[in-house]
This record gives structure tokens, sequence and C-alpha cells, in this order.
């Protein structure tokens, strides 16, 4: 069902809107570490260290995809709250044909760049196999990834968070099934991992394009809608591209990290990557709630109301430090028993260094949470009613900290320097979105008043 997020009280509306995203996002993570937990207990544990490191070369690509496709989903957002239906329809077309030229570029470039990539990052040849065959697969499926995430982004810019989540649901199933079926039934190992989470995205991009299309009328587009001008392309554009070179940014600094860690033991590579799963859980509120966030301002800035606009995002930064504590507390309690799920001991032998690199950052990153958790809330808030420059900048600060502290950190403090590397980057970047919210969003402000100053 399409909401109007101008209505309401901001943080029910928010906290409404954005538990399904949870839930979605629950459930896309699930089958994220399932893949692990498979690979981890039914291979072997260097297989998990193959699949680990792929992490930030994964994400260098997706997150671009997901910065533009968000991109997309902030204009429709605004088009969507200002009442501008026959615009906003034409937003959707143009966002199909840069999604289209966007899949064809990205899976050629992604495909041809596997082998410069792990050898830039150091993969040793003791995992390199495991991590070529996952990636390339994981490539393969790029389309189905783009597909589901614009339609995804649509419907949430308009205020429809329940369907993306019933399609996650069905997804999620799929692939464990499939992740069960390919690696333990027919041992295809990493291989059936990467293909289980691709067979499963496919079918759930397919369903979710033929349900969204015949149940939503005014989202049904005409031939006209996609006669777009180079200009109205430059538009969308100008919103999606600071978005996804920030996640890319973010990204590679992630790939420099796992750089710096595959000089260290694949035990440790395992442990990192286990650990990096679990948080990953942990981080599923504060990013649920920065795309909430960034819907509820998007819809609300269109609609010039203003003052409902802050005490949204208050309300989302009070969630998100609530939601913060109870997930430090669970993270560090729990490090042990969550970093046995990913190991079979009859399988892996001695766990023991897994063990103490898995809890060992899991320790130092609860600590750090906050920064994490609120930098999400920041960013999306600024990226909601179009300031996409600083969020950027957010992201070549934590680049250029993860950069600097992976070639410094590590040969101090050898494995610990490699952690900090993650939380010093998060601090950074936090407190340079905080800075950048208090001064430029009322900047923005004035600027919508000056634009449309009849408007009530």
């Amino acid at each position: 069902m399409i909401h109007d997020l101008t209505k309401g009280r901001p943080a029910n509306v928010i906290l409404l809107f954005a538990f399904p995203i949870i839930l979605g996002n629950i459930f896309q993570q699930i089958y994220s570490v399932v893949d692990s937990i498979i690979v981890g207990r039914y291979v072997s544990y260097q297989a998990l260290a193959g699949v680990g490191i792929t992490n930030g070369l994964t994400f260098f690509v997706f997150g671009f995809v997901l910065g533009i496709t968000s991109g997309i989903g902030i204009m429709t957002a605004q088009f969507f709250g200002a009442k501008n239906y026959d615009t906003m329809r034409r937003s959707l077309g143009t966002g199909f044909i840069i999604c289209i030229a966007l899949s064809l570029i990205l899976t050629a470039l992604a495909i041809a760049s596997i082998d410069i990539s792990l050898e830039f990052i150091g993969a040793t040849e003791e995992i390199y196999e495991y991590s070529h065959d996952y990636l390339l697969i994981t490539y393969i499926g790029l389309l189905s990834q783009i597909a589901y995430n614009m339609v995804a982004c649509i419907l949430r810019a308009l205020g429809d968070s329940k369907t993306p989540l019933y399609f996650l649901i069905f997804s999620s199933v799929v692939n464990i099934g499939l992740d069960f079926l390919f690696v333990k039934s027919f041992g295809w190992g990493v291989q059936g991992a990467a293909w289980a989470t691709v067979v499963a995205q496919l079918i759930s991009a397919i369903f979710c394009f033929v349900y969204v299309f015949s149940k939503y009328k005014d989202l049904r587009l005409k031939k006209e809608d996609f006669r777009t001008s180079w200009s109205f392309i430059w538009e969308h554009l100008r919103v999606g591209i600071p978005m996804a070179l920030q996640f890319s940014i973010t990204a590679f600094g992630v790939i420099v990290l796992y750089s710096a860690l595959n000089k260290f033991p694949t035990t440790y590579i395992a442990g990192f990557t286990t650990a990096s799963k679990i948080q990953s859980l942990g981080m599923l509120v504060p990013i649920s709630l920065g795309v909430a966030i960034a819907n509820y301002v998007g819809q609300n800035y269109g609609a010039g109301n203003l003052v409902r606009m802050r005490v949204g995002v208050t309300s989302a930064l009070l969630m998100s430090i609530v939601v913060c504590f109870v997930v430090s507390i669970t993270v560090a309690v729990f490090a042990n028993p969550l970093t046995s799920l990913f190991l079979d001991p009859d399988i892996v032998g001695d766990t023991s260094e897994i063990y103490a690199a898995s809890t060992q950052y899991l320790y130092v990153s609860a600590l750090f949470f906050p920064f994490l958790f609120l930098l999400f809330i920041y960013r999306n808030a600024l990226q909601g009613v179009g300031i996409t420059f600083m969020p950027l900048m957010a992201g070549v600060a934590e680049l250029v900290i993860r950069v600097v502290a992976s070639l410094i950190l590590p040969n101090y403090f050898g494995y610990q320097g490699v952690i900090l590397v993650d939380v010093l980057a998060w601090v950074g970047a936090c407190l340079l979105l905080y800075v950048s919210y208090r001064v430029q969003m009322p900047r923005s402000e004035r600027k919508y008043k000056a634009k449309y100053f009849t408007r009530k």
C-alpha cells in the first residue's frame, strides 16, 4: 500500500515505515549470513575466508547500484510529496532507462576486473580460487540485483515498505533452501552458495515486477513516460551519482582494509569475516531507519513541511540511540555463541584463533556502535533533501582514514590495528556528517522558502 509520509505523528510514521524495512533487511542479511555459515560448516574455513575477502569488492559494485537506485527513489519521493504524478511517472521511466544502461556497463566491467581486484587485495593462493568463483557468479547475477533494488526504492519512495519485505522474505527462504541443496547436497562449494543467491534474487525480481505493475495502476508506465531528456536524466544522476560514489568509496576503504588483513594467517581472515557478518546483523536497524528517514525527508521536503521534517529526523536519532544501546550489549555478551554458528570443529579443526579474532573485533566495534548508528541518520537526512556533496565527502573521509590507518596501525598493533581501522573511519565520518547536518539543513530550508515562498 502507498503511504503519504507527510501526515501523522512523525515518530509513529517513521517507525511504522521502517519496521518492514528492518524485517526485510533481517531476511536479506540472514541469507547472506547463511551463505557464510553453510560454507564455513560444510566446505572449509579457507572457503569461508575466500568468500569473506570478497565483501569489499561486491560492496564496491552493489553499493554503486544502491546509490543510483536510491537517488532515483529520492527524486520519486519528492515528486510524490509535491503531488506531481505525471512527472513522477516520467521519473520512473527515466529510472528504468538508467538502470538498464547501468546493468550492462557494470556487469562487463565487474567481470573483467575480478583478477585485478583479487591481486590488488593480495588474495593468497590458499583462498584465491574460492574468491574468484564466488565473484564471477555474483557479478553474472548483477542484473537481478539492480532490478530488485529499483522496484524496492520506487515503492519505498511512495511510502510502501511492506511489499519489498514480502519479496525479501520469499527470496530469503528460496536462497536458504538452495544453499542447502547446492552446497550440502550437490557439493558445489562456494559456487553453489553464489548460485543460490543469484537464482533467489532473480526469481524475487521477476515476481516483484509482475506484482507491482499489476497491482498499482498509478505506476503503470506508458510509452510517453520513457521519453526523457539528458537534462532530466542528469537531474536524477545528480542525486544518484554522489550517493553511488559515497557507497563505492566506502567500499574501497573496506577493500584496502582487507588488503591489510590478508597479511595475517587465514584463521584471522576467517575470524574477521565471521565477526563482520555478525556485525552486519547489528547494523540492520540503523540502516533501515536511514532508508526510512531519506524517504520521509524527501516527501516532506517536496511538500514544504520543513518543521515536520526536522522533528522526524530528531525522532529517528533518538530511536537509533536506544537501539544502539541494546545491540552493543547483545553483541558483546553473545560474541562467542554467535561465532560458533559459523564453525564446525569436526571440519575446521582447531578453532581457537578464529574465535579470538572474531570476538576481539566484536568487543571493540560494539564500543563504537553509537558513531556508526548516528552516521546513517545524518547521511540519509541530508540526501533526502538532495544534499549529496557532504555525504560524499564523508565517504571520502572514511576512505582516507581507512587507507592511512591500514598502512600504519597493523604494523604497530598487529591484528588489533586492523580492528581499529574500521572504528576510526566511523568516528571521522559521523563527526563530519553531524557538522554538515547542523550547517546545511538550515541553508536548505532557507533555499526552499526563497523558491516556494507562497507554498503553505
